[in-house]
């Protein structure tokens, strides 16, 4: 667990700060440096004893069924000899938010012309905020006949968000009705009901909305109902309990095998066993129909909505589509392949229509299903949901799914000109790229052999924008990217951007891949293989895009439409660097260190326009909620492009003029 190094002790890192949910489980790692045989040990307080459901093994702390007994601070001690270290931490224990009202399902129905009030009403700790949406789209203040309570135009727009989390539509119209979401969220989590508001056209009210009941089917209504809930309350409990035991035997192994399998697996070579012994398919996108763990884990429901037949069947293509495959390397799946595909054929599957028509054969990217993992196949069809749901001109498309035998194929949109990381460094110059290489040392990059016209500033902020485009489209859809960087982006012969997930981590560039194991335990599923390599950061058996990302995502694998904003900015200072490597003179710890200590400081190029440097400098805010929203930054970002444009068409115009 311990590793033997000459020198003084030190944490390498410090334990950091943690938040539990209420009857979860987890673990705080405190790993030492330095010194011959280190012992160390967890104590609550100073030095007092740990509580019942608290161990220490190894230097790692394990709390199981978390309670509010748990909180409080916790002190990691380190001996070796005459030499101790200490370390402190502060554990809370919070309870995720619930959506109390309204009830899933729930339909509402008004005449056009009445004021209606949508209730929402949620509970957890610390207290959830609540935001609401239409159709998925949120409402806020930035959009017209929508006002908060207490805002200047508050007496007469016609949508009021209230202090209380309600909402208040006013003089309702049929053009109202839709799907209407309520969203509680807090450092615990999040929490969502949707209900459906109908407006109906003057006199058509239902009767069991307009006129009410009689008293008698109320009484009658309300014993159905308080039954059933009785019913349903028994049933939460028994299935409460029992989820609980399975936790704790789970946990319980976890534990007794932790030694024996806390190791890298490299290139697929060992088979692996889930947690209650059954055998994982290797490269399917449908695991077994075997119980995978704990009922109240997120791999576990994904495994579960999944093994429903035909989830994916609308997106199968047959994998005899595919020509001239080629690989490109290694991603968090599998091998990442480039092929060309007729889309003619894709299209009269789709279809069904018949006759001859001119092929059409467009470049894909193709991520091979190759993992055994269970968290790293929630994220396969995590993306393969993302990429499904969002259609926009600045994302690339999903072509479909090859599930016909294995291992299975996610086939993305490509473009002629490849990856945008590799078309920037096409655009440096001979002076650029030398400047870059003395400047930078064993970071630099070198050019490719191909090249590429430099960029002006309209071309750079025309890419800013297509991105924050494709960004805020995510964004809408509720969608996190977690990946936002200039290797996951690529770009058309027309200079046209478009967001996508190669995630290539191993591959020409592997002599800069930095591994460093036991670190830090993330939620974040592993990316392992790819040209960019030296781009990513071994954290406890998983990489991660370490430059790119915000602290809070870094420390705490907490992932959100911020996050995504952040590393939206890096992007955005590759493309006027001309795809540089963040903080490149750093090291990785040095890097994670800085992150840790809140020392991350972001210097924008000479060549960025004021507005936008201004920008990105929000966007790299140290607290989540000072960054701005993405429907903020594509309205900044166009107004940069229009100034540009301008600025360029007027120098133009006098150019002639003079000549």
């Amino acid at each position: 667990m311990f590793v033997r190094v000459d020198g003084a002790l030190r944490f390498d890192p410090e334990p950091y700060n943690r938040k539990l949910g209420l009857n979860s489980s987890g673990k705080v790692h405190c790993k030492v440096t330095g010194g011959v045989a280190p012992t160390v040990q967890w104590f609550l307080n100073e030095q007092d004893p740990l509580p019942e459901g608290v161990t220490s093994q190894n230097g790692t702390l394990l709390v199981t069924d978390a309670s509010r007994r748990h909180s409080g601070q916790y002190t990691c001690r380190a001996t070796d000899g005459d030499h101790s270290i200490t370390a402190k931490i502060t554990l809370d224990v919070v309870v995720s938010p619930r959506v109390i009202e309204p009830e899933a399902g729930q339909q509402r129905h008004v005449s056009v012309g009445q004021t209606v009030r949508l209730d929402c009403r949620a509970s957890g700790d610390p207290p959830p905020t609540i935001h609401w949406d239409r159709n998925l789209t949120v409402l806020n203040r930035q959009q017209n006949d929508v006002d908060e309570e207490g805002g200047v135009n508050a007496s007469f727009s016609r949508l009021l968000l209230l202090k209380n989390g309600s909402l208040l539509i006013r003089d309702a119209v049929e053009q109202d009705s839709d799907r209407y979401g309520c969203t509680a969220g807090s450092a615990a989590g999040l929490d969502r009901k949707e209900l459906v508001l109908i407006v109906h056209p003057e006199g058509e009210l239902p009767p069991s909305e307009s006129t009410g009941v009689a008293g008698k089917a109320v009484l009658v209504s309300i014993s159905v109902a308080g039954a059933y809930m009785l019913l349903v309350l028994a049933l939460m409990v028994y299935c409460r309990r029992r989820r609980l035991q399975r936790r704790q035997r789970g946990e319980k192994m976890e534990l007794e095998m932790q030694e024996g399998r806390e190791k890298l697996v490299e290139e697929g070579e060992e088979d692996k066993k889930n947690q209650n012994g059954a055998a994982v398919q290797n490269g399917r996108l449908l695991p077994l129909d075997r119980d995978s763990g704990a009922d109240n884990s997120e791999v576990s429901g994904i495994s579960k909505a999944s093994k429903k037949s035909g989830q994916y069947e609308h997106l199968s293509i047959p994998r005899t589509l595919l020509t001239e495959e080629i690989t490109l390397g290694r991603g968090e799946f599998g091998d990442v392949l480039m092929a060309k595909i007729d889309i003619v054929q894709v299209r009269k599957l789709r279809t069904k229509e018949e006759g001859d028509c001119e092929p059409q054969i467009k470049p894909v990217l193709v991520k091979v299903l190759t993992t055994k993992d269970e968290v790293q196949l929630a994220e396969f069809r995590r993306q393969l949901d993302m990429f499904s749901r969002v259609r926009h001109e600045n994302v690339a498309r999903l072509i479909g799914l090859c599930n016909d035998a294995d291992p299975h194929y996610m086939l993305l949109e490509h473009t002629d000109w490849g990856d945008l990381k590799s078309f920037l460094i096409a655009t440096r110059s001979e002076e650029e790229d030398a400047e870059y290489c003395a400047r930078v040392g064993p970071a630099y990059v070198p050019r490719s052999e191909r090249r590429a016209e430099q960029l002006g500033p309209h071309h750079a902020a025309l890419l800013a924008a297509h991105l924050a485009a494709a960004a805020a489209r995510l964004a809408a859809k509720r969608i996190t990217h977690r990946d936002i960087a200039a290797r996951n982006c690529v770009i058309t012969s027309q200079l046209q951007l478009k967001l996508s997930y190669p995630a290539l981590t191993r591959g020409p560039h592997s002599h800069e891949y930095y591994k460093l194991h036991d670190q830090l335990k993330l939620s974040y599923p592993a990316l392992t293989r790819g040209p960019h390599s030296h781009e990513y950061y071994k954290l406890h058996d998983q990489v991660i895009p370490l430059r790119w990302l915000p602290s809070e995502a870094v420390l705490e694998g907490d992932y959100s439409t911020k996050s995504d904003v952040y590393m939206f900015a890096a992007t955005i200072w590759e493309i006027y660097t001309k795809a540089e490597l963040p903080f490149a003179k750093l090291n990785d710890n040095s890097v994670l260190e800085r992150l840790k200590i809140g020392k991350q400081e972001w210097v924008t190029p000479s060549a960025m326009p004021d507005k936008m440097a201004t920008l990105l400098k929000r966007c790299w805010s140290h607290s989540p909620t000072d960054r701005p929203q993405f429907s903020e930054i594509c309205e900044e970002v166009g107004i940069i492009l229009k100034e540009i444009t301008a600025e360029n068409a007027s120098q133009h115009s006098q150019t002639e003029v003079e000549e």
